[in-house]
C-alpha cells in the first residue's frame, strides 16, 4: 500500500469491508485501519454482508473479470498486460455520459490524491488522528462499529474522540474542532466487570464441539 500511496497519492477515505484485515469483532479496529488512520485516511466500513453498500466497486470487478478471461492466462505476466489493457480501456476510452470516458470526464482523477513519501511517513503519521471521527448526516460517529450520538448540529464534521475516567468509570469524551465537549458517552467495554471476566473485545466465539467417543474398527 505504501507504493500504491506514493504513486498515486494519500484518498482521502477508504471504503473497506467488516471483515480482517479490514474490519473486527473487537472494540479497536485492527492494525491496518489504524495505520491508514493515522496517515489521515478516513474509513467507511460496510455493514457486515452487505456487499451493496460497496456495489459500484464489486460491479467493476465483475466487469474486470469477464473482459480479462484470467483463466485463460498462461503466465502472471499475461494476466498482467492484460490487466492493464483493460484498465486503461474502461478509464479512457470507454464512453461514458458524462463524456467521451471517464478520464475525460473527470480529469482530476488523474491528479491522484494528497502527496505521499514513505520515506517521510514518520513525519507525516498522527496519532491524533486514530481519534478524529467524521459525523454522519444523523449526528453520530462509529467507535469501533459502535456508533455514538453527537447531534445532528455537528452532522459531517470532524470531532475528537479521547478516553478518561472520572470517579472510577471510563469515558468517551467528543470534542469539537476547537476542543469544546460535546458529548460524553460511557465506555463500558473497558468497565472493571468486562476487563476482569476477560470479555472485553466483541469476537464471536463458537463452542467447541463435544470430543466424539474413539470407535475401535471392526474387524
Amino acid at each position: 500500500m505504501r507504493g500504491w500511496f506514493g504513486q498515486w497519492g494519500l484518498p482521502a477515505q477508504l471504503r473497506v469491508d467488516n471483515g480482517a484485515p479490514w474490519g473486527s469483532w473487537t472494540d479497536l479496529p485492527p492494525d491496518l485501519a489504524l495505520w491508514l488512520l493515522g496517515l489521515g485516511v478516513d474509513l467507511l466500513w460496510n455493514r457486515p454482508r452487505h456487499r451493496q453498500g460497496n456495489a459500484v466497486i464489486e460491479r467493476a470487478h465483475g466487469v474486470c473479470q469477464r473482459w480479462v478471461e484470467p483463466t485463460t492466462c498462461r503466465t502472471v505476466a499475461e494476466l498482467q498486460t492484460r490487466l492493464d489493457y483493460v484498465t486503461t480501456l474502461q478509464r479512457a476510452r470507454y464512453p461514458v455520459a458524462a463524456g467521451p470516458s471517464r478520464l475525460a470526464g473527470f480529469p482530476a482523477l488523474a491528479r491522484g490524491g494528497r502527496p505521499y513519501d514513505p520515506a517521510q511517513e514518520a513525519v507525516g503519521w498522527d496519532v491524533q488522528r486514530v481519534w478524529t471521527r467524521r459525523v454522519d448526516k444523523v449526528g453520530r460517529i462509529s467507535l469501533a462499529n459502535r456508533p455514538l450520538g453527537v447531534g445532528r448540529a455537528w452532522a459531517r464534521q470532524e470531532v475528537t474522540v479521547r478516553l478518561a475516567v472520572a470517579d472510577g468509570a471510563p469515558q468517551w469524551l467528543i470534542r469539537d474542532a476547537h476542543g469544546t465537549l460535546l458529548r460524553t458517552h460511557a465506555a463500558s467495554e473497558l468497565s472493571r466487570e468486562r476487563i476482569v471476566a476477560l470479555a472485553v473485545s466483541r469476537r464471536r466465539v463458537r463452542p467447541r464441539r463435544a470430543a466424539q467417543p474413539y470407535a475401535q474398527p471392526q474387524a
